[in-house]
């Protein structure tokens, strides 16, 4: 009995498996798409024309990101369009420091939310507007 369940489950994990390669199958981009993408060379084309021409590719991509390293703005720039943080921490440091920055600021500002005045304070210190008779009213209670 117990050689037949293993027999039944190797077969369910067999047949779990072909479904997840169909599926593979079914998403896989075409031979076409591939050739496009500079992935595979072209039924045509000889390999070392393929190969020469993704040189060509990634040399053209390498000078492309050259200039832009060269183009880059200085740190001080980053800084001042607030891109990068002004800190001294290590970089692996900076995450935790942001962090701690960030619930510094929440407590602070929850402290200063607890303290500010209720409606009843700005009406009777003229700070919110309210009709006149509701005034009295509210003055004469308080």
């Amino acid at each position: 009995m117990g050689n037949g369940m293993d027999k039944r489950a190797i077969r369910q994990a067999c047949q779990s498996i072909r479904q997840v390669l169909q599926l593979k199958l079914q998403q896989r981009r075409s031979r076409q798409e591939l050739i496009n993408q500079g992935i595979m060379p072209p039924l045509k084309g000889s390999a070392a024309f393929h190969e020469h021409r993704r040189s060509l590719e990634r040399a053209r991509t390498e000078d492309f990101l050259k200039t832009k390293f060269r183009c880059r703005p200085e740190r001080s720039e980053l800084i001042r369009m607030h891109i990068l943080e002004q800190t001294r921490a290590e970089p692996c440091l900076q995450a935790t420091q942001l962090q701690l920055k960030r619930a510094r600021l929440a407590d602070d500002l929850n402290v200063k939310l607890s303290h500010r005045p209720g409606p009843m304070e700005l009406i009777h210190k003229n700070i919110l507007p309210v009709h006149s008779s509701i005034k009295r009213a509210i003055i004469g209670e308080y």
